[in-house]
């Protein structure tokens, strides 16, 4: 169970909705995201983090999704 509540998607600021948005889109939940949106500062932060991986990273970008699709499935994670 969760410790603190995700915010509403109505909840979040308008500046980072978008964020909580496309998460819905890829993985079919922004529960995540709207949680770290009690901080907006740190979601920016996050948001930048991940950007940064996905242009700069050396792992063919073919491999890291087979990487995600891996992972997901070990987790029992609709992606």
């Amino acid at each position: 169970m969760a410790r603190m509540e995700p915010l509403g998607i109505h909840e979040v600021d308008g500046e980072i909705r978008h964020l909580c948005e496309e998460a819905e889109r890829q993985s079919g939940t922004s529960a995540s995201t709207r949680t770290y949106a009690r901080n907006p500062v740190v979601v920016k932060a996050l948001a930048a983090f991940r950007g940064a991986l996905a242009r700069e990273g050396t792992i063919d970008p073919a491999l890291r999704e087979l990487v995600r699709l891996k992972i997901a499935a070990l987790n029992a994670c609709r992606y």
